[in-house]
């Protein structure tokens, strides 16, 4: 009788290999990134290792992805690999202000590669924010603390970059083809759709809009971008800043997380 022994189906399975130390390590790596921050971006040095090591091993990825219930979308011509949740559990809801802001920046994104065929796209928080008022009239203006608070929140998520200046006005705001993954609209008359709701104070649709980015609500390893004082005062605007929806509205306005999280 002839002892045979049976090749594995997939020799390229992440469960049938002897991953070693260095492609362990490196796995641990772009997952412990994608579930920071949604996604890898090859234009970053830090980044750019962990990218081409995702590419090379995209079945070892999708594997991982795979049990987490997250999809690998691998944007060739962008040079990003997003993770993007596929079940509930693991997507994250905004709150009322952040949400429109998300709509606002998709809006922005969409126009400038749609229209006038951009590539990169750049904004500065003077010019979002009066665009912002103009899109949504209805709504009370953000306080410099409030929008620099949630703008500071995308872009841990990958969703925008920020160069940020001591008169915070003048920082720059880079968006992200990311955000197209994680504010899925088939086009603009969605968006103009979900607009048009807002303001007809048919809120439901708006609120319950969820984000196609991971569900984390630890601190950012980032810099903080208030010193300890403004820390403290953040949450009262100052004399100096124009009127926002105060902390009561904003709770009232708020996406709880899902039934599943712990409080």
């Amino acid at each position: 009788m002839n002892d045979i022994t049976k090749e594995p189906e997939n020799e390229q399975s992440l469960f049938n290999s002897n991953l070693r130390d260095r492609d362990r390590s490196m796995l641990q790596d772009v997952a412990h990134r994608l579930l920071a921050h949604g996604s890898l971006l090859r234009g970053r040095s830090a980044e750019r290792p962990l990218y081409d090591w995702a590419i090379e091993h995209q079945p070892w990825l999708e594997e991982w992805a795979a049990l987490l219930g997250l999809k690998i979308i691998i944007q060739r011509d962008d040079r990003l690999i997003m993770a993007i949740p596929e079940v509930p559990s693991l997507t994250r809801k905004l709150k009322r202000d952040e949400t429109l802001v998300a709509l606002a920046l998709w809006y922005d994104f969409d126009v400038e590669v749609r229209e006038n065929g951009a590539h990169d796209v750049y904004f500065n928080v003077r010019d979002f924010n009066e665009q912002f008022q103009s899109k949504f009239p209805s709504m009370q203006p953000l306080s410099q603390s409030r929008m620099k608070e949630i703008l500071r929140r995308f872009a841990r998520f990958n969703l925008i970059e920020m160069d940020w200046e001591d008169d915070f006005t003048d920082s720059t705001i880079q968006i992200l083809p990311t955000l197209r993954f994680a504010i899925p609209f088939p086009g603009i008359e969605q968006w103009v759709k979900a607009a048009s709701a807002f303001d007809a104070e048919t809120e439901d649709s708006i609120l319950e809009e969820e984000v196609n980015v991971l569900d984390d609500d630890t601190e950012s390893d980032e810099t903080p971008i208030t010193s300890p004082i403004e820390e403290e005062t953040a949450t009262e605007p100052s004399s100096s800043e124009k009127p926002l929806l105060d902390d009561e509205e904003e709770n009232d306005d708020e996406l709880g997380l899902l039934d599943n999280e712990e409080e």
